[in-house]
């Protein structure tokens, strides 16, 4: 939990508030000399959550900061406090979220010019109150607030815990491979207006990307029950995939595959460790027969 040297209450009307880039919790209904003293409690309760976000992902600096807030006009700070703990309350999360103006990759590896684009760049829960349900509490009211789905979410830079978030409460599991430091989650692309704007993806992509991929699919994969009978369809499917991840690792600075085909090659991937682990198998029976 996160204290401090002020009542915070007066800052909390509600237990979830949204903050824009004037500092001021929505709908304040302070009188204007009240301002000044507002944004200044506003701007040290969000630097000490943005800080204590980037220490529990390990970043350097913080991707939260009262000074970048206010000079953006397509970011939303939502915080969460619990004004009954200690005699001034207490703040327990945070969540920032946005628009970007993104050039993304679809599921057959055409690349989408996507204005706006909804995106999650922060997520904290103090390490007290996590699995409480407050995290879902605080990304429920965002969702609601903004009117986004979470399959239409970019997400960037996802930590482990967000990955395994989205999973679990949302069976967001399997992910588009991108450019670019954002994870987009297969889905996000239906019902797409065909007057978008596309461009033919020709450039070829490293394969480390199917690879970060995978491993996110991974993690994600034990919160996920339908999964396993997805990995039973995948085995049964007889199509040779055009151009392998493991060919990809092995001549990437020689190979010129598209981005549909290391999205192919990320998806074919499952199936050749499975049917050299089955070939594994049959050897090690032999031996012992």
């Amino acid at each position: 939990m996160t204290d401090f040297c002020f009542d915070i209450k007066p800052l909390f009307p509600e237990a979830i508030i949204k903050v824009s880039s004037d500092l001021l919790p929505q709908n304040f209904s302070g009188k204007r000399f009240m301002c000044a003293d507002v944004t200044l409690k506003m701007a040290e309760v969000i630097d000490r959550m943005g800080q204590l976000s980037a220490t529990a992902q390990d970043l350097i600096n913080p991707v939260t900061t009262a000074q970048r807030l206010e000079k953006s006009d397509n970011q939303t700070v939502y915080l969460m406090a619990d004004g009954k703990e200690g005699a001034n309350g207490v703040v327990v999360g945070l969540l920032k979220v946005g628009t970007k103006d993104l050039y993304l990759y679809d599921e057959t590896g055409q690349v989408h010019k996507v204005q706006r684009a909804p995106a999650v760049l922060d997520f904290y829960v103090h390490e007290s109150r996590q699995r409480c349900g407050l995290g879902k509490e605080l990304f429920e009211a965002m969702l609601a607030e903004e009117k986004w789905t979470p399959s239409k979410l970019s997400v960037d830079r996802p930590s482990q815990k967000l990955i395994l978030f989205m999973a679990r409460h949302y069976g967001l599991v399997r992910t588009i491979p991108q450019a670019n430091h954002f994870v987009l989650y297969e889905g996000y692309f239906h019902g797409v207006s065909p007057s978008m704007p596309l461009l033919q993806a020709t450039k070829s992509v490293p394969a480390i990307l199917a690879a970060g991929s995978e491993r996110q699919r991974t993690s994600a994969m034990t919160f996920h029950v339908g999964e396993a009978n997805y990995r039973k369809r995948r085995l049964q499917d007889p199509q040779q995939q055009s151009c392998s991840t493991t060919d990809l690792l092995s001549s990437r600075c020689n190979s010129d595959c598209s981005m549909a085909e290391i999205i192919q090659g990320s998806r074919a991937r499952g199936t050749n460790a499975s049917h050299a682990a089955d070939g594994q198998i049959s050897r090690t029976n032999v031996r012992h027969t």
